[in-house]
């Protein structure tokens, strides 16, 4: 029981791949201490472990790689405020069927959506972010614009040019150079701004980590968004969050001149939630009832690439969360339990080292909280991008 026990530890530590940065157990020796350190240090390593054990799956059992291979998993240390640092992870499952209808320029996207997402921490206690979601999602979206111009017979070239260095890239798993071959072939594809409004119905399960608190929550949603695309168009430097990211990678030499992202504009919902509380103890405590109640809630999202550095494209996410409840008792508000906000931004590199950090409370929270993460990333089927 002893060695399974260190031995699986060893493992976590192995998927984790930081280390480095958490504190090893006492009775190790220095070869496996060693062992561990290089696995921090070179995180193709456990990439490469696990496409390959990808790679078998796909080939045997197809219908278990294709459940799986949407999954992206980040092992990671976080701390928050005076509790010791927290081995665990994160994990987000996005899994869609979709089916567009075009007419003219007009797309109708319908789409089925299973959708996964949380925070887990090996020892429960110090999880900060004690919320996990899990959601079926029917979503609508009317898109508009984004038309391409048609090419010239020279300009289709230089297409091709474009592509095949992009298959190139992608062999050799160059992120740099993949990055590179996509900004060539952007400069001869010219489209017009795209604008899409979404309605969503979903249902959904919320509980922390051990289910000690769950509700059940149907809903609508509202999402809407814009992709500048028109290359000389004026909409593009409304995309504020990019001017420092922009400024960082004309600096950096990432970019020839100053250049906001036309793909990173951010994007937004909004939503109306109808909440069944199932187990909740300090909803209960304040107000002698697990009664349904109504909340509205609203998200917006901004990622966009921050520098090319060391043949490593870094990139910058950022997302923030608020809820509320409409009509609250008074009891709920002194309980600081009627309304949550959240903020999390994350650098993350592509051979999958991020750091993070994260402000607020989302449901289920005790209080609001600090905290700092630090890890590595794996997208499960996406080893060979």
């Amino acid at each position: 029981m002893k060695r399974m026990t260190r031995y699986t530890l060893i493992l976590l530590c192995m998927m984790s791949a930081h280390c480095a940065f958490a504190q090893l157990p006492a009775d190790l020796s220095d070869l496996e201490k060693s062992g561990l350190q290089t696995l921090a240090q070179n995180p193709d390593l456990v990439n490469d472990a696990a496409a390959k054990a990808l790679a078998v799956i796909k080939q045997k059992n197809p219908p278990v790689y294709n459940f799986i291979r949407d999954l992206n998993v980040k092992f990671k240390t976080f701390q928050a405020n005076n509790l010791p640092p927290g081995l665990g992870f994160s994990y987000q499952y996005n899994n869609s069927w979709t089916n567009n209808t075009k007419t003219g320029d007009h797309i109708f996207s319908q789409s089925f959506n299973l959708n996964f997402d949380g925070n887990v921490a090996f020892k429960k206690v110090y999880n900060p972010v004690n919320f996990l979601e899990s959601k079926f999602v029917y979503s609508g979206v009317f898109i508009w614009g984004g038309s391409a111009k048609k090419n010239t017979p020279a300009e289709i070239i230089q297409l091709h040019k474009a592509d095949n260095a992009l298959f190139d890239a992608n062999d050799a798993k160059n992120a740099a150079e993949r990055a590179k071959a996509l900004d060539e072939g952007a400069k001869f594809v010219t489209l017009s701004n795209q604008y899409f409004a979404g309605l969503s119905g979903n249902v959904a399960y919320e509980s922390n980590q051990d289910f000690s608190k769950t509700q059940f929550v149907p809903g609508l949603l509202l999402n809407l968004g814009i992709k500048p695309w028109k290359k000389d168009g004026a909409l593009r430097w409304f995309n504020l969050p990019d001017y420092p990211f922009a400024l960082l990678r004309w600096l950096s030499g990432t970019d020839a001149n100053f250049e906001l992202s036309r793909a990173s504009f951010p994007s937004a919902l909004m939503g109306l939630d109808y909440v069944l509380p199932g187990q909740d103890s300090l909803r209960k405590a304040a107000t002698g009832a697990l009664d349904p109640f109504t909340r509205v809630r609203f998200e917006g999202a901004f990622k966009t690439k921050a520098a090319v550095v060391l043949d490593q494209v870094i990139w910058f996410s950022a997302d923030y969360r608020w809820y509320h409840q409409l009509a609250a008792s008074q009891a709920l508000i002194n309980a600081h339990i009627d309304h949550f906000n959240y903020f999390t931004c994350n650098l993350s590199s592509s051979n999958g080292f991020f750091v993070s950090y994260s402000y607020g409370q989302l449901p289920f929270d005790k209080q609001k909280d600090s905290v700092y993460g630090l890890g590595f990333k794996y997208d499960f089927g996406n080893w060979n991008k």
